[in-house]
């Protein structure tokens, strides 16, 4: 008597569908012990060098249908992490100083530029509102990396 004729005494299964069912039943026992082992020995996994990153945020956004908010990803490489709140001096700031701010690129800097050169400067935060592609959104974004001085 075969090993198949013990397995499948009233010929239920063919050969190849025990083959299989084995192999699962296998598979799964020995995944099971897998996952015991590391809980038991605590086995820590490799940590991801792109784990939460501004990468995965995008990812999420783009399969969820969330929005991208840009001033915060990493796809502008100008930008300075060390940026510090209160930092940049809007009358004598140069562009790629501005350029770091979120949601701010080289053009828009230009833009700042042009405006403190025509009027003399700024006597308030407020009126980098007056500039040509900044609105409120990103005054709000980066008020607080801005200071005045005369």
């Amino acid at each position: 008597m075969s090993i198949w004729s013990k397995l499948n005494p009233k010929n239920f299964f063919t050969k190849e569908e025990i083959t299989i069912l084995l192999f699962l039943i296998l598979f799964t026992i020995g995944g099971v012990i897998l996952k015991n082992f590391n809980l038991i020995f605590q086995v820590e996994k490799p940590k991801n060098q792109f784990e939460n990153t501004d990468i995965d945020s995008i990812l999420v956004a783009v399969f969820s249908d969330e929005k991208i908010d840009k001033s915060e990803t990493i796809i502008n490489p100008k930008r300075d992490n060390s940026l510090k709140k209160q930092s940049i001096d809007l009358n004598k700031a140069t562009v790629e100083e501005l350029s770091k701010l979120p949601g701010i690129g080289e053009k828009t800097a230009m833009k700042i530029i042009e405006y403190r050169q025509r009027f003399g400067g700024f006597k308030k935060i407020e009126e980098l509102m007056r500039v040509e592609r900044i609105g409120q959104k990103t005054f709000e974004k980066i008020k607080d990396y801005l200071i005045i001085t005369k």
